[in-house]
């Protein structure tokens, strides 16, 4: 460590910038930056009597201190600066971990006691600082002014309040002439024959600070065989391609003149034939106990270690010079350390940038603080939660999930109501006809119908089991009203499942909102959800009676929609007719389904929808309009021919011509071409207009059919059939438009002020109810206090650097 060029070297450019970079370091240690970043270090470890201290001490050129057994029990991390100014040392505590082993959220070094200029002060000083981190329970300065004797009585086993091991550092730092720009970290020595945890605990520090960016410089004694060295043995396991481990051989004076192969198998070691390392391995020779009790100094210490190398074999002999003897060794040190920190720092300033932004987002996903009176903050964490809810009930753009989700089930339930529509077939029988589309062309898509088909001949058993003082050809009302309620029984089932799927969307979007919104009070957010559950179940209950009340109104038939009854009645009454006339093919699309009802569509829950009950035996009353007589029709379908008037004229049906036997054709005529029936259709129209029928259409010329055996059942058929589409397209609308208002919007508009309520906001105690729900979750406070102190060491990092020039 002595050499008489330091002054020079201390002016040369290099050295300056070896100072600076050190100075960095350690000042961004000082803040605790090793927390979060791999900072460039030096790390001496050994296994315990390895010789490790002398390096130390030959290195730092002060005196550690020495016990039988283990005596360092935490690290000392020594850094060193050439100066022009005497020699002065300075005694840290750095605080990182708390008594538990828990890294601390705020790093801090104290100074332990004041400048020392004495060298032979610094051993007792560094006893002191190291008792006061083994007891972390107590201040520092009680042990600042404790004599060696006093400070032996501390810290021996079984010592109830002191820590065998703490990873809290003792720093020193020296500054002198004769001090090279240095700073390494000692490790207590690896033990093995100790208690097994105690034995694990050492191995555990001594791992944790060998990683990374750290070279390792590891004592090993020429007297032990290097396959036993467990020092070694962790350092290969951290750093197995040897390029960042250096190894130190101790105790070489202890050889045996007789020792050949053990000094031989050292040789192949130096020379690099064996356990090759990229750095190498040095020779060091260190004062023995004699030498150190008799006060050898350090300049003496150096000098008797020049002497060995000169003189004994074979080291003098060795071409290996420049690795022998300790100013060696701390130079290679110095360089090595210096160019790891030069090559590390722009991946530092951008590990510094990432980890902070990783930091700001974690801190941001977590609740705030309270930094406002509680009732206050309450106020505002339920205002915003509640807008929130009605931007979900009006379904604005970032908020569309719930009315879709609704529309969904709006549409299931139109679905299901179309599908039961009365399966009536113009047929007198299944015999006769086994297939009939029960729809018109311009209806909607047809869900099959699930209702038993309705032929003729039980319309006439329905007709004649229904009469009582009527008329002959009257058709009772009740018979009629029968037939109306059987298709609307299964209705208020179908609104139900319909509004329990909404509520359930609504209540699952009110609880995700809670947990977004207040998930950093669990105790808030489980009486929360009860509250919120409460308020739907009373717009549930508010909203299912009124869509009650309106079902319970279509079970009694009634309409003002006079044209669009009238217009589907005679379109369905032409299209049986021309079914029963034979004009039109019936459609494979609708299959008569079994006799008995079913669902006419599948719900979670299959028995939350019944089968609709039977027709009643008896009739309601009377109703105040009258299904006897169909009003005039306007019919509306296919646009009109025009007219120019004249007489009414009897006109043949369409397929009467298409069913007229074409004349043979003679094998020595070409074929004349058939007319396509939908022209000859057009052309009937036609000319019925040029006659002065106007507003004819296709469907009305069914009417023209010759009267019909069965036309007081078709009449009925027709008028309960048309009557169903008034209804289901009232109905389809009707209930939606009753669960949004009063069930949605109306959640969304009461929540708010029924939140208030329920928490008590506004009255005397409203602050301690409230200071009472926003009790935090303990593990959010400690992850957010834990992410604000590395925000804020890591903004000091960036600090640090960016006034380095990085």
């Amino acid at each position: 460590m002595l050499n008489g060029e330091t002054p020079r070297l201390a002016k040369s450019q290099y050295a300056v910038r070896s100072k600076e970079l050190l100075s960095l370091v350690k000042q961004l240690r000082a803040i605790g930056a090793q927390a979060d970043l791999d900072l460039p270090r030096i790390t001496v470890i050994g296994n315990q009597s390895a010789g490790k201290s002398s390096v130390v001490e030959a290195i730092s050129g002060i005196t550690v201190p020495r016990d039988a057994g283990t005596c360092t029990r935490c690290p000392m991390e020594c850094r060193m600066s050439s100066s022009d100014k005497p020699w002065s040392c300075q005694v840290y505590i750095r605080w990182e971990f708390d008594a538990s082993g828990k890294r601390s959220e705020k790093v801090h070094e104290e100074p332990f006691g004041g400048v020392i200029t004495d060298k032979g002060d610094v051993e007792l000083a560094l006893r002191r600082a190291q008792t006061a981190v083994l007891h972390p329970t107590f201040p520092p300065q009680k042990f600042l002014h404790m004599s060696a004797a006093e400070l032996s009585k501390l810290g021996r086993p079984g010592d109830p309040v002191a820590l065998p091991f703490s990873q809290n550092a003792v720093c020193v730092d020296l500054e002198g002439p004769d001090c090279t720009d240095l700073s390494f970290i000692d490790l207590p020595g690896i033990i093995q024959n100790a208690d097994p945890h105690v034995v694990k605990l050492v191995e555990d520090l001594v791992v944790s600070h060998i990683k990374g960016n750290c070279l390792i410089l590891v004592a090993l004694p020429i007297t032990d065989d290097i396959e036993n060295q467990k020092a070694l043995r962790l350092a290969r396991k951290e750093d197995p391609a040897g390029r960042r481990t250096i190894g130190v051989i101790t105790k070489l004076d202890l050889l045996s003149v007789g020792s050949t192969k053990v000094r031989d198998l050292w040789l192949e070691v130096i020379e690099g034939r064996r356990h090759a390392l990229r750095h190498g391995y040095f020779c060091t020779r260190q004062p023995d106990d004699d030498e150190r009790a008799a006060g050898v100094t350090p300049e003496s210490a150096r000098a008797a270690e020049a002497d060995f190398f000169a003189t004994t074999q074979p080291w003098a002999a060795s071409v290996h010079q420049h690795r022998f003897g300790t100013s060696k060794l701390t130079a290679t040190l110095s360089s090595l350390l210096v160019r790891v920190i030069d090559d590390t720092l722009p991946n530092i300033r951008a590990e510094t940038t990432r980890v902070l932004d990783i930091c700001k987002r974690e801190l941001a996903a977590l609740p705030k603080g309270i930094d406002q009176e509680p009732a206050t903050y309450m106020l505002s964490l339920i205002t915003d939660f509640s807008s929130r809810i009605s931007q979900y009930a009006q379904g604005t753009a970032d908020a569309r999930s719930l009315i879709q989700e609704n529309r969904v089930y709006y549409t299931q339930f139109k679905e299901a109501i179309r599908a039961t529509a009365p399966y009536f077939v113009p047929y007198t029988s299944r015999k006769e006809e086994p297939r009939f589309d029960n729809r018109l062309d311009d209806d909607e898509p047809a869900s099959e119908s699930k209702n038993r088909p309705f032929f003729l001949d039980d319309m006439r058993r329905h007709i004649d089991d229904s009469i009582t003082r009527e008329l002959p050809n009257n058709v009772p009302f009740d018979a009629k009203v029968v037939l109306i309620d059987e298709f609307q029984s299964t209705w208020e089932n179908f609104a139900t499942v319909c509004f329990d799927r909404v509520r359930k969307c609504m209540l699952k979007t009110l609880l995700e909102c809670i947990s977004k919104y207040f998930g950093g009070y669990e105790g808030l957010r489980n009486h929360l959800n009860v509250f919120v559950s409460e308020l739907v179940e009373q717009h549930y209950d508010s909203c299912l009676s009124h869509i009650a009340a309106i079902l319970e109104g279509e079970r009694t038939p009634f309409t003002q929609n006079d044209h669009y009854l009238a217009t589907s009645k005679d379109k369905w009454l032409a299209k049986y007719k021309e079914a029963r006339a034979g004009q039109k093919e019936p459609s494979p699309a609708q299959g008569i389904a079994a006799s008995t009802l079913s669902s006419p569509f599948s719900f979670a829950n299959p028995s939350a929808i019944s089968s609709p009950a039977k027709a009643p035996s008896s009739a309601p009353a009377p109703l105040p309009f009258s299904f006897a007589k169909p009003l005039a029709s306007s019919v509306s379908g296919s646009k009109p021919a025009s007219s120019k008037g004249g007489p009414p004229v009897i006109v043949t049906t369409p397929e009467t011509e298409f069913r007229s036997p074409a004349p043979s054709p003679s094998p020595f005529v070409l074929p004349v071409p058939q007319p396509n029936p939908v022209d000859k259709l057009n052309a009937a129209l036609a000319a019925l207009a040029d006659l002065g029928y106007s507003g004819i259409t296709a469907e009305d010329l069914g009417k023209l059919n010759p009267p019909d055996e069965y036309e007081t059942e078709l009449e009925a058929m027709a008028e309960v059939r048309g009557y169903f589409q008034v209804a289901y397209k009232r109905v389809i609308d009707n209930v939606p438009i009753l669960i949004d208002l009063l069930f949605v919007k109306a959640v969304s508009k009461d929540v708010q002020s029924f939140l208030v309520t329920k928490l008590g906001l506004g009255t005397a105690n409203a602050t301690a109810r409230c200071a009472q729900y926003l009790a935090e979750d303990p593990n959010i406070v400690q992850r957010r206090d834990e992410l604000v102190a590395r925000k804020k060491r890591l903004e000091n990092v960036a600090d640090e650097l960016y006034n380095f020039g990085l």
